[in-house]
Protein backbone atom coordinates (compact mmCIF):
# COMPACT_ATOMS: atom_id res chain seq x y z
CA UNK A 1 0.00 0.00 0.00
CA UNK A 2 2.66 2.34 0.55
CA UNK A 3 4.38 2.06 -2.43
CA UNK A 4 1.29 2.12 -4.75
CA UNK A 5 0.40 4.21 -7.72
CA UNK A 6 4.72 4.60 -7.50
CA UNK A 7 7.30 4.38 -10.08
CA UNK A 8 9.92 2.04 -9.16
CA UNK A 9 13.32 0.92 -11.20
CA UNK A 10 14.16 -2.70 -11.47
CA UNK A 11 16.87 -2.56 -8.51
CA UNK A 12 14.58 -0.77 -6.28
CA UNK A 13 12.27 -3.44 -6.82
CA UNK A 14 14.81 -6.01 -6.03
CA UNK A 15 15.73 -4.27 -2.69
CA UNK A 16 12.33 -3.81 -1.42
CA UNK A 17 11.33 -7.82 -2.28
CA UNK A 18 14.29 -8.65 -0.73
CA UNK A 19 13.03 -6.82 2.72
CA UNK A 20 9.96 -7.76 2.47
CA UNK A 21 10.64 -11.75 2.36
CA UNK A 22 13.18 -11.46 4.85
CA UNK A 23 10.79 -9.57 7.30
CA UNK A 24 7.89 -12.49 6.21
CA UNK A 25 10.29 -15.17 6.55
CA UNK A 26 11.34 -13.51 10.37
CA UNK A 27 7.65 -13.20 11.39
CA UNK A 28 6.55 -16.38 10.45
CA UNK A 29 9.00 -18.18 12.51
CA UNK A 30 8.31 -17.79 16.15
CA UNK A 31 12.05 -18.32 17.01
CA UNK A 32 13.44 -15.98 14.97
CA UNK A 33 10.25 -13.23 15.75
CA UNK A 34 11.24 -13.63 20.05
CA UNK A 35 14.80 -12.88 18.96
CA UNK A 36 13.97 -9.80 16.60
CA UNK A 37 12.17 -8.12 19.66
CA UNK A 38 14.84 -8.85 21.82
CA UNK A 39 17.43 -7.96 20.01
CA UNK A 40 16.52 -6.51 16.78
CA UNK A 41 17.61 -6.74 13.44
CA UNK A 42 21.22 -6.31 13.79
CA UNK A 43 21.17 -8.37 16.80
CA UNK A 44 18.62 -11.34 15.01
CA UNK A 45 21.57 -11.17 12.24
CA UNK A 46 24.00 -11.25 14.81
CA UNK A 47 22.97 -14.52 16.76
CA UNK A 48 22.48 -15.97 13.25
CA UNK A 49 25.37 -15.31 11.90
CA UNK A 50 27.71 -14.84 14.15
CA UNK A 51 30.99 -14.42 11.42
CA UNK A 52 28.84 -11.85 9.22
CA UNK A 53 28.49 -9.71 12.08
CA UNK A 54 32.79 -9.60 12.63
CA UNK A 55 33.24 -9.39 8.40
CA UNK A 56 34.81 -6.39 8.06
CA UNK A 57 32.79 -5.65 5.19
CA UNK A 58 29.37 -6.11 6.76
CA UNK A 59 31.39 -3.62 9.64
CA UNK A 60 32.37 -0.59 7.42
CA UNK A 61 28.70 -0.75 5.56
CA UNK A 62 26.39 -0.83 8.77
CA UNK A 63 28.62 2.32 10.40
CA UNK A 64 28.59 3.99 6.84
CA UNK A 65 24.66 3.91 7.24
CA UNK A 66 24.73 5.12 10.90
CA UNK A 67 23.40 8.28 12.11
CA UNK A 68 26.19 10.69 13.47
CA UNK A 69 25.16 9.30 17.13
CA UNK A 70 25.15 5.80 16.65
CA UNK A 71 28.68 6.22 15.15
CA UNK A 72 29.71 7.94 17.95
CA UNK A 73 28.08 5.22 20.32
CA UNK A 74 29.91 2.44 18.12
CA UNK A 75 33.73 3.94 17.89
CA UNK A 76 33.22 4.24 22.17
CA UNK A 77 31.96 0.89 22.58
CA UNK A 78 34.53 -0.66 20.43
CA UNK A 79 37.21 1.05 22.24
CA UNK A 80 36.17 0.06 25.54
CA UNK A 81 36.00 -3.49 23.87
CA UNK A 82 39.39 -3.29 22.52
CA UNK A 83 40.76 -1.78 25.72
CA UNK A 84 39.63 -4.48 28.03
CA UNK A 85 40.75 -6.94 25.62
CA UNK A 86 44.34 -6.02 25.66
CA UNK A 87 44.42 -5.34 29.13
CA UNK A 88 44.64 -9.29 29.92
CA UNK A 89 47.40 -10.55 27.01
CA UNK A 90 49.63 -7.27 29.28
CA UNK A 91 48.45 -8.22 32.46
CA UNK A 92 49.71 -12.17 31.49
CA UNK A 93 53.30 -10.84 30.10
CA UNK A 94 53.78 -8.32 33.17
CA UNK A 95 53.41 -11.56 35.63
CA UNK A 96 55.77 -13.93 33.56
CA UNK A 97 58.02 -11.05 33.69
CA UNK A 98 58.44 -10.63 37.17
CA UNK A 99 58.47 -14.85 37.52
CA UNK A 100 61.31 -14.63 35.45
CA UNK A 101 63.51 -12.10 37.23
CA UNK A 102 65.36 -12.74 40.75
CA UNK A 103 63.90 -9.77 42.40
CA UNK A 104 60.37 -10.29 40.65
CA UNK A 105 57.61 -7.53 41.39
CA UNK A 106 53.94 -7.17 42.91
CA UNK A 107 52.04 -9.56 40.01
CA UNK A 108 54.75 -12.28 41.42
CA UNK A 109 52.82 -14.20 43.57
CA UNK A 110 49.00 -12.88 42.40
CA UNK A 111 46.45 -15.33 41.25
CA UNK A 112 46.06 -16.30 37.98
CA UNK A 113 41.94 -16.31 38.72
CA UNK A 114 42.63 -12.71 39.79
CA UNK A 115 44.98 -11.71 36.78
CA UNK A 116 42.19 -13.05 34.46
CA UNK A 117 39.47 -10.80 35.80
CA UNK A 118 38.81 -8.85 32.05
CA UNK A 119 38.73 -12.20 30.79
CA UNK A 120 35.77 -13.31 33.17
CA UNK A 121 33.77 -9.68 32.41
CA UNK A 122 33.80 -10.43 28.76
CA UNK A 123 32.89 -14.04 29.12
CA UNK A 124 30.01 -12.67 31.24
CA UNK A 125 28.88 -9.62 28.93
CA UNK A 126 29.47 -12.58 25.90
CA UNK A 127 27.45 -15.36 27.75
CA UNK A 128 24.75 -13.20 28.71
CA UNK A 129 24.35 -12.08 24.89
CA UNK A 130 24.03 -15.66 23.60
CA UNK A 131 20.96 -16.63 26.55
CA UNK A 132 19.21 -13.45 25.45
CA UNK A 133 19.53 -15.05 22.01
CA UNK A 134 19.00 -18.45 22.53
CA UNK A 135 21.89 -19.69 20.93
CA UNK A 136 21.65 -23.29 22.24
CA UNK A 137 25.30 -24.69 20.85
CA UNK A 138 27.28 -20.90 20.55
CA UNK A 139 26.45 -21.21 24.52
CA UNK A 140 27.20 -24.32 25.13
CA UNK A 141 31.04 -24.03 23.29
CA UNK A 142 31.51 -20.09 25.81
CA UNK A 143 30.93 -22.47 28.80
CA UNK A 144 33.02 -25.07 27.80
CA UNK A 145 35.89 -22.47 27.17
CA UNK A 146 35.64 -20.56 29.90
CA UNK A 147 35.51 -23.71 32.17
CA UNK A 148 38.87 -24.95 30.42
CA UNK A 149 40.53 -21.77 31.15
CA UNK A 150 39.12 -21.53 34.70
CA UNK A 151 40.63 -25.01 35.20
CA UNK A 152 43.51 -24.20 33.75
CA UNK A 153 44.07 -21.24 36.03
CA UNK A 154 43.19 -23.32 38.88
CA UNK A 155 46.11 -25.74 38.42
CA UNK A 156 48.53 -22.96 38.03
CA UNK A 157 47.52 -21.69 41.36
CA UNK A 158 47.54 -24.86 42.54
CA UNK A 159 44.04 -25.49 43.87
CA UNK A 160 43.67 -28.18 41.84
CA UNK A 161 45.99 -31.19 42.40
CA UNK A 162 44.54 -33.01 38.79
CA UNK A 163 46.58 -33.66 36.14
CA UNK A 164 46.68 -31.74 32.96
CA UNK A 165 44.79 -34.75 30.92
CA UNK A 166 41.71 -34.50 32.92
CA UNK A 167 42.10 -30.13 33.81
CA UNK A 168 41.82 -30.14 29.71
CA UNK A 169 38.19 -31.91 29.82
CA UNK A 170 36.16 -28.98 29.74
CA UNK A 171 38.13 -28.32 26.22
CA UNK A 172 37.12 -31.77 24.88
CA UNK A 173 33.60 -30.84 25.14
CA UNK A 174 34.80 -27.49 23.13
CA UNK A 175 35.88 -28.95 20.55
CA UNK A 176 33.01 -31.71 20.03
CA UNK A 177 30.49 -29.08 20.12
CA UNK A 178 31.77 -27.33 17.66
CA UNK A 179 32.31 -30.28 15.51
CA UNK A 180 28.85 -31.08 16.36
CA UNK A 181 27.51 -27.60 15.17
CA UNK A 182 29.93 -27.39 11.86
CA UNK A 183 27.94 -30.55 10.90
CA UNK A 184 24.80 -29.38 11.37
CA UNK A 185 25.67 -25.95 9.59
CA UNK A 186 26.99 -27.65 6.92
CA UNK A 187 23.94 -30.62 6.47
CA UNK A 188 21.83 -27.17 6.92
CA UNK A 189 23.48 -25.43 4.11
CA UNK A 190 22.88 -28.09 1.68
CA UNK A 191 19.66 -28.51 2.67
CA UNK A 192 19.02 -24.96 1.76
CA UNK A 193 20.96 -24.97 -1.79
CA UNK A 194 18.89 -27.90 -2.83
CA UNK A 195 15.84 -26.21 -2.30
CA UNK A 196 16.44 -22.86 -3.66
CA UNK A 197 14.15 -21.61 -6.65
CA UNK A 198 13.97 -18.47 -8.73
CA UNK A 199 10.45 -16.83 -8.91
CA UNK A 200 10.37 -17.93 -12.60
CA UNK A 201 10.72 -21.49 -12.08
CA UNK A 202 8.29 -21.29 -9.34
CA UNK A 203 5.82 -19.80 -11.33
CA UNK A 204 6.39 -22.12 -14.54
CA UNK A 205 6.98 -25.64 -12.75
CA UNK A 206 5.63 -25.45 -9.73
CA UNK A 207 2.60 -22.96 -9.33
CA UNK A 208 1.18 -23.62 -13.12
CA UNK A 209 2.49 -27.13 -12.97
CA UNK A 210 -0.40 -29.58 -14.63
CA UNK A 211 -2.29 -31.84 -12.02
CA UNK A 212 -3.67 -35.02 -12.68
CA UNK A 213 -6.84 -36.73 -10.93
CA UNK A 214 -6.38 -40.60 -9.92
CA UNK A 215 -7.49 -41.52 -13.31
CA UNK A 216 -4.75 -39.97 -14.81
CA UNK A 217 -6.81 -37.20 -16.59
CA UNK A 218 -5.34 -33.52 -16.43
CA UNK A 219 -7.40 -31.34 -14.17
CA UNK A 220 -7.86 -28.10 -15.94
CA UNK A 221 -7.06 -24.95 -13.67
CA UNK A 222 -9.48 -22.04 -13.06
CA UNK A 223 -6.99 -19.95 -14.70
CA UNK A 224 -4.48 -19.93 -17.19
CA UNK A 225 -1.52 -18.60 -15.47
CA UNK A 226 -0.94 -17.40 -11.75
CA UNK A 227 2.09 -15.81 -10.52
CA UNK A 228 3.10 -16.16 -6.90
CA UNK A 229 1.79 -12.87 -5.59
CA UNK A 230 -2.07 -14.72 -6.89
CA UNK A 231 -1.51 -17.37 -3.83
CA UNK A 232 -3.24 -17.73 -0.60
CA UNK A 233 -1.74 -16.91 2.55
CA UNK A 234 -2.00 -20.76 3.01
CA UNK A 235 -0.55 -21.76 -0.38
CA UNK A 236 2.16 -18.85 0.12
CA UNK A 237 3.36 -20.38 3.96
CA UNK A 238 3.13 -23.86 2.24
CA UNK A 239 5.59 -23.29 -0.88
CA UNK A 240 7.71 -20.96 1.23
CA UNK A 241 8.11 -24.37 3.72
CA UNK A 242 8.98 -26.84 0.43
CA UNK A 243 11.14 -24.51 -1.28
CA UNK A 244 13.93 -21.17 -0.76
CA UNK A 245 12.85 -18.58 -3.34
CA UNK A 246 15.36 -16.40 -4.51
CA UNK A 247 16.33 -12.99 -5.82
CA UNK A 248 18.80 -13.11 -8.69
CA UNK A 249 20.76 -10.10 -9.94
CA UNK A 250 19.91 -8.65 -13.42
CA UNK A 251 22.74 -10.21 -16.00
CA UNK A 252 22.58 -11.43 -19.48
CA UNK A 253 21.28 -15.05 -20.51
CA UNK A 254 24.24 -17.19 -21.11
CA UNK A 255 24.56 -18.10 -25.21
CA UNK A 256 22.64 -20.97 -26.13
CA UNK A 257 22.74 -22.99 -29.43
CA UNK A 258 19.25 -24.55 -29.23
CA UNK A 259 16.49 -23.73 -26.56
CA UNK A 260 15.86 -26.99 -24.96
CA UNK A 261 14.57 -27.81 -21.38
CA UNK A 262 18.10 -29.51 -20.24
CA UNK A 263 19.35 -25.83 -21.13
CA UNK A 264 16.55 -24.26 -18.96
CA UNK A 265 17.72 -25.69 -16.16
CA UNK A 266 21.32 -25.05 -16.62
CA UNK A 267 20.31 -21.41 -16.85
CA UNK A 268 17.74 -22.18 -13.81
CA UNK A 269 21.03 -23.56 -11.80
CA UNK A 270 23.68 -20.48 -13.36
CA UNK A 271 21.14 -17.76 -12.02
CA UNK A 272 20.70 -19.49 -8.63
CA UNK A 273 24.62 -19.82 -7.95
CA UNK A 274 24.65 -15.70 -8.54
CA UNK A 275 21.42 -15.12 -5.97
CA UNK A 276 22.95 -13.68 -2.43
CA UNK A 277 20.65 -16.60 -0.59
CA UNK A 278 23.02 -19.29 -2.32
CA UNK A 279 26.43 -17.29 -1.89
CA UNK A 280 25.18 -16.93 1.83
CA UNK A 281 24.68 -20.73 1.91
CA UNK A 282 27.88 -21.31 0.56
CA UNK A 283 29.82 -18.92 3.24
CA UNK A 284 28.54 -21.02 5.64
CA UNK A 285 29.71 -24.41 3.64
CA UNK A 286 32.90 -22.83 3.49
CA UNK A 287 32.80 -21.79 7.49
CA UNK A 288 31.87 -25.11 9.03
CA UNK A 289 34.82 -27.04 6.51
CA UNK A 290 37.11 -23.96 8.14
CA UNK A 291 35.97 -25.55 11.32
CA UNK A 292 36.68 -29.09 10.76
CA UNK A 293 40.18 -28.55 9.31
CA UNK A 294 40.94 -26.63 12.68
CA UNK A 295 40.34 -29.21 14.68
CA UNK A 296 42.13 -31.53 12.45
CA UNK A 297 45.20 -29.30 12.30
CA UNK A 298 46.24 -28.19 14.70
CA UNK A 299 43.56 -28.14 17.62
CA UNK A 300 43.80 -32.06 18.18
CA UNK A 301 47.56 -32.56 17.70
CA UNK A 302 48.45 -29.83 19.71
CA UNK A 303 46.15 -30.94 22.68
CA UNK A 304 47.28 -34.44 22.87
CA UNK A 305 51.41 -33.02 22.60
CA UNK A 306 50.94 -30.48 25.19
CA UNK A 307 49.38 -33.33 27.78
CA UNK A 308 52.08 -35.44 27.08
CA UNK A 309 54.62 -33.20 27.63
CA UNK A 310 53.15 -31.75 30.46
CA UNK A 311 51.53 -35.59 32.53
CA UNK A 312 54.44 -37.67 31.27
CA UNK A 313 57.71 -35.32 32.15
CA UNK A 314 58.96 -35.39 28.44
CA UNK A 315 61.96 -33.20 28.10
CA UNK A 316 60.57 -32.43 24.12
CA UNK A 317 61.35 -29.03 23.20
CA UNK A 318 58.24 -26.31 23.18
CA UNK A 319 58.76 -25.43 19.59
CA UNK A 320 58.47 -28.98 18.30
CA UNK A 321 55.78 -29.46 20.37
CA UNK A 322 53.97 -26.77 19.05
CA UNK A 323 54.78 -28.13 15.65
CA UNK A 324 51.07 -28.67 14.32
CA UNK A 325 50.48 -25.24 15.35
CA UNK A 326 53.33 -24.05 12.93
CA UNK A 327 51.75 -26.84 10.23
CA UNK A 328 48.50 -24.64 10.30
CA UNK A 329 50.02 -21.37 10.23
CA UNK A 330 52.29 -22.40 6.90
CA UNK A 331 49.01 -23.78 5.46
CA UNK A 332 47.29 -20.68 5.81
CA UNK A 333 50.06 -18.94 4.44
CA UNK A 334 50.20 -20.89 1.38
CA UNK A 335 45.98 -20.72 1.06
CA UNK A 336 46.59 -17.08 1.39
CA UNK A 337 49.10 -16.74 -1.35
CA UNK A 338 47.31 -18.66 -3.66
CA UNK A 339 44.04 -17.00 -3.05
CA UNK A 340 45.97 -13.84 -3.82
CA UNK A 341 47.64 -15.07 -6.76
CA UNK A 342 46.03 -17.72 -8.34
CA UNK A 343 42.18 -17.46 -7.65
CA UNK A 344 42.53 -13.68 -10.07
CA UNK A 345 43.71 -15.06 -12.59
CA UNK A 346 41.38 -18.48 -12.43
CA UNK A 347 38.43 -15.94 -12.24
CA UNK A 348 39.42 -15.00 -15.78
CA UNK A 349 40.51 -18.43 -17.47
CA UNK A 350 36.94 -19.88 -16.57
CA UNK A 351 35.22 -17.00 -18.33
CA UNK A 352 38.32 -17.19 -21.21
CA UNK A 353 37.45 -21.23 -21.54
CA UNK A 354 34.04 -20.44 -21.53
CA UNK A 355 34.21 -18.28 -24.20
CA UNK A 356 36.79 -20.39 -25.71
CA UNK A 357 34.01 -23.16 -25.77
CA UNK A 358 31.16 -21.10 -27.17
CA UNK A 359 33.25 -20.30 -30.46
CA UNK A 360 34.33 -23.40 -31.06
CA UNK A 361 30.54 -24.84 -31.19
CA UNK A 362 29.83 -21.94 -33.22
CA UNK A 363 32.85 -22.76 -35.62
CA UNK A 364 31.72 -26.10 -36.13
CA UNK A 365 28.19 -25.04 -36.60
CA UNK A 366 29.17 -22.88 -39.62
CA UNK A 367 31.16 -25.68 -40.98
CA UNK A 368 28.24 -28.13 -41.02
CA UNK A 369 26.30 -25.42 -42.14
CA UNK A 370 28.79 -24.27 -45.11
CA UNK A 371 28.79 -28.34 -46.06
CA UNK A 372 25.00 -28.72 -46.74
CA UNK A 373 25.02 -25.53 -48.47
CA UNK A 374 27.67 -26.99 -51.04
CA UNK A 375 25.86 -30.23 -51.24
CA UNK A 376 22.56 -28.24 -52.11
CA UNK A 377 24.53 -25.97 -55.03
CA UNK A 378 26.04 -29.21 -55.71
CA UNK A 379 22.66 -31.23 -56.13
CA UNK A 380 20.78 -28.04 -57.61
CA UNK A 381 23.59 -27.73 -60.52
CA UNK A 382 23.54 -31.77 -61.60
CA UNK A 383 19.29 -30.60 -61.71
CA UNK A 384 19.57 -27.98 -64.36
CA UNK A 385 22.00 -29.91 -66.60
CA UNK A 386 19.38 -32.57 -66.74
CA UNK A 387 17.02 -30.05 -67.21
CA UNK A 388 18.85 -28.27 -69.96
CA UNK A 389 18.94 -31.72 -71.62
CA UNK A 390 22.85 -32.24 -71.49
CA UNK A 391 24.52 -35.39 -69.38
CA UNK A 392 26.36 -34.94 -66.22
CA UNK A 393 29.90 -35.84 -66.59
CA UNK A 394 31.26 -38.64 -63.79
CA UNK A 395 34.35 -39.16 -62.98
CA UNK A 396 34.79 -42.30 -65.45
CA UNK A 397 34.48 -39.81 -68.10
CA UNK A 398 36.42 -37.53 -67.08
CA UNK A 399 39.39 -39.83 -66.97
CA UNK A 400 38.71 -41.31 -69.62
CA UNK A 401 39.11 -38.12 -71.53
CA UNK A 402 42.31 -37.37 -70.09
CA UNK A 403 43.39 -40.82 -71.71
CA UNK A 404 42.47 -40.05 -74.68
CA UNK A 405 44.64 -36.71 -74.45
CA UNK A 406 47.89 -38.83 -73.34
CA UNK A 407 47.30 -40.91 -76.28
CA UNK A 408 47.07 -37.61 -78.49
CA UNK A 409 50.19 -36.27 -76.93
CA UNK A 410 53.48 -37.04 -78.91
CA UNK A 411 55.68 -39.68 -77.02
CA UNK A 412 58.51 -37.42 -75.34
CA UNK A 413 61.94 -39.24 -76.24
CA UNK A 414 63.82 -40.35 -72.93
CA UNK A 415 67.59 -38.67 -72.53
CA UNK A 416 69.98 -41.17 -72.46
CA UNK A 417 72.18 -42.12 -69.40
CA UNK A 418 75.63 -40.95 -70.74
CA UNK A 419 73.92 -37.12 -72.08
CA UNK A 420 72.47 -36.76 -68.43
CA UNK A 421 75.64 -37.35 -67.03
CA UNK A 422 77.33 -35.16 -68.98
CA UNK A 423 75.00 -32.72 -68.37
CA UNK A 424 75.25 -33.47 -64.23
CA UNK A 425 79.27 -33.65 -64.40
CA UNK A 426 79.44 -30.21 -66.29
CA UNK A 427 77.58 -29.04 -63.37
CA UNK A 428 79.14 -27.48 -60.13
CA UNK A 429 79.14 -29.11 -56.56
CA UNK A 430 76.82 -26.15 -55.37
CA UNK A 431 74.50 -26.52 -58.08
CA UNK A 432 74.51 -30.32 -57.95
CA UNK A 433 73.98 -30.12 -54.02
CA UNK A 434 71.04 -27.70 -54.35
CA UNK A 435 69.53 -29.72 -57.04
CA UNK A 436 69.53 -32.80 -54.64
CA UNK A 437 68.37 -30.44 -51.61
CA UNK A 438 65.74 -29.59 -53.80
CA UNK A 439 64.60 -33.45 -54.18
CA UNK A 440 64.81 -33.79 -50.30
CA UNK A 441 67.95 -35.46 -50.51
CA UNK A 442 70.58 -35.05 -47.30
CA UNK A 443 74.13 -34.41 -49.06
CA UNK A 444 75.68 -35.00 -45.88
CA UNK A 445 76.58 -38.82 -46.94
CA UNK A 446 78.32 -37.75 -50.14
CA UNK A 447 81.91 -36.57 -50.10
CA UNK A 448 83.50 -37.07 -53.83
CA UNK A 449 82.01 -35.26 -56.91
CA UNK A 450 80.97 -38.33 -58.51
CA UNK A 451 79.22 -39.11 -55.60
CA UNK A 452 76.98 -36.19 -55.93
CA UNK A 453 76.54 -36.98 -59.75
CA UNK A 454 75.56 -40.29 -59.50
CA UNK A 455 72.49 -39.49 -56.82
CA UNK A 456 71.23 -36.39 -59.30
CA UNK A 457 71.50 -38.78 -62.33
CA UNK A 458 69.55 -41.65 -60.12
CA UNK A 459 66.88 -39.08 -58.82
CA UNK A 460 66.02 -37.17 -62.86
CA UNK A 461 65.98 -41.16 -64.21
CA UNK A 462 63.35 -42.26 -60.92
CA UNK A 463 61.90 -39.00 -62.14
CA UNK A 464 61.82 -37.55 -59.14
CA UNK A 465 60.27 -33.57 -59.05
CA UNK A 466 61.50 -30.42 -57.22
CA UNK A 467 59.94 -29.35 -53.79
CA UNK A 468 58.16 -26.44 -54.45
CA UNK A 469 58.54 -23.76 -51.32
CA UNK A 470 56.24 -21.39 -50.99
CA UNK A 471 57.41 -17.42 -51.81
CA UNK A 472 56.89 -14.50 -49.02
CA UNK A 473 54.23 -13.48 -51.25
CA UNK A 474 52.12 -16.83 -51.16
CA UNK A 475 52.48 -17.24 -46.81
CA UNK A 476 51.90 -13.47 -46.54
CA UNK A 477 48.08 -13.91 -48.21
CA UNK A 478 47.62 -17.59 -46.64
CA UNK A 479 47.91 -15.49 -43.56
CA UNK A 480 45.94 -12.95 -44.84
CA UNK A 481 43.39 -15.54 -45.11
CA UNK A 482 43.66 -16.90 -42.01
CA UNK A 483 42.98 -14.05 -40.75
CA UNK A 484 39.92 -13.24 -42.51
CA UNK A 485 38.62 -16.95 -41.50
CA UNK A 486 39.10 -16.39 -38.03
CA UNK A 487 37.32 -12.90 -38.26
CA UNK A 488 34.55 -14.51 -39.92
CA UNK A 489 34.20 -17.88 -37.29
CA UNK A 490 34.57 -15.80 -34.07
CA UNK A 491 31.43 -13.65 -34.63
CA UNK A 492 29.38 -12.27 -31.26
CA UNK A 493 26.15 -10.91 -31.50
CA UNK A 494 24.94 -8.41 -29.11
CA UNK A 495 23.40 -10.51 -26.24
CA UNK A 496 26.45 -12.91 -26.20
CA UNK A 497 28.40 -10.08 -25.85
CA UNK A 498 26.93 -8.47 -22.95
CA UNK A 499 26.89 -11.92 -21.16
CA UNK A 500 30.48 -11.94 -21.52
CA UNK A 501 30.89 -8.56 -20.26
CA UNK A 502 29.16 -9.10 -17.11
CA UNK A 503 31.31 -12.09 -16.66
CA UNK A 504 34.30 -10.72 -17.22
CA UNK A 505 33.15 -8.01 -14.50
CA UNK A 506 32.05 -10.85 -12.10
CA UNK A 507 35.47 -12.53 -12.53
CA UNK A 508 37.02 -9.13 -11.28
CA UNK A 509 34.69 -9.02 -8.20
CA UNK A 510 35.93 -12.45 -7.58
CA UNK A 511 39.31 -11.62 -7.87
CA UNK A 512 39.24 -8.31 -5.55
CA UNK A 513 37.22 -10.57 -2.77
CA UNK A 514 39.79 -13.11 -2.96
CA UNK A 515 42.62 -10.99 -2.83
CA UNK A 516 41.27 -9.13 0.05
CA UNK A 517 40.37 -12.50 2.13
CA UNK A 518 43.88 -13.88 1.33
CA UNK A 519 45.61 -10.37 3.02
Amino acid sequence: MKYEGQIITEDEARARFQQMKAAYDTLSDPKKRQLYDALGHKGLDFVQNPSHAWDPHVLLGNLAKSSLFDRTKLITLVLLFFGLVLLQPILLCAKVDQMLEQNGGSLENASWVALCVPFWLYALFFGVLLIIGKALFPLLQWIAFVAGVLFLTMKFDNVLPWKYSVVFIPFYFWIFFRAFEARKQKVKANADMEKMVTIEYLEKYVINEKKQDEEGNDIEAQQMHRTYNDLSTEEKDEINEQYIIVHVPSKASAPRETESEENDMEDELERIERSPEYQEAVARHEDADKTFTRIIVPEIPLLVLVIVQLDMGKNWNWGLTFLPLWIALFMQCCGGCYGFCCEASLAHIEVQEEMAEHFEKQKEAKGAQKGEDDEGNSNEKKESDKEAGGEVPTKTDEVTSEAEIDLSAEPVAEAPDEAIEAEVSAMGVKAIREELESYGISTTVFVEKSEFVAAVVKARKEGKTPIQKKSEDTVDEANEDDDIDIEEDFEMDEDTFHYYQQAEQEADNKATEAQSKAI
